[in-house]
């Protein structure tokens, strides 16, 4: 297991930079201005130097990448429920999302932006879970099928 979490953290890096990234040039495209934006003013702010501040936010989007692929492996514990399952990764990513958003400033530090931001990942995250429970159940039915037909 350990094997798996390894191979799944180092690609989950690269992914969780590249998708950083992208949408790091989407919102500059967007602000229609032709500059690029690589970090929050916050950020900017509580750093040295814009390098610095770009260097954290990049490691955080590798952190977050990480999070997200080497957690996965949770869902593959055959003695734990659904339930526990996903609480349990839930907890974890909601976490490190934060607290990566928190110092990244990508939302004010206010109760009420917290909340917000919370009430926005939980949406994200049901939206998801839903998606990949659908899709996974469409590819054990698929499975199944086969087998029926070898049978």
């Amino acid at each position: 297991m350990l094997k798996e979490i390894i191979k799944r953290a180092s690609l989950g890096f690269m992914i969780g930079v590249f998708i950083g990234e992208t949408i790091l040039i989407f919102e500059s495209l967007l602000a229609g201005n032709g500059n690029f934006y690589p970090i929050s003013a916050y950020l900017s702010a509580h750093t040295n130097t814009e390098l610095n501040a770009v260097i954290i936010q990049y490691f955080l989007f590798g952190i977050i990448g990480i999070t997200f692929a080497a957690s996965t492996v949770i869902f593959e514990l055959d003695n734990w429920s659904l339930l526990a399952q996903t609480v349990l990764h839930f907890v974890i990513t909601s976490v490190v999302m934060y607290i990566s958003g928190f110092l990244c400033g990508w939302f004010p530090h206010t109760t009420r932006s917290t909340i917000l931001w919370f009430v926005i990942f939980i949406i994200i995250y049901v939206i998801m879970w839903i998606s990949f429970t659908i899709y996974y159940r469409k590819k054990t039915e698929s499975i199944n099928e086969s087998l029926k037909k070898q049978a």
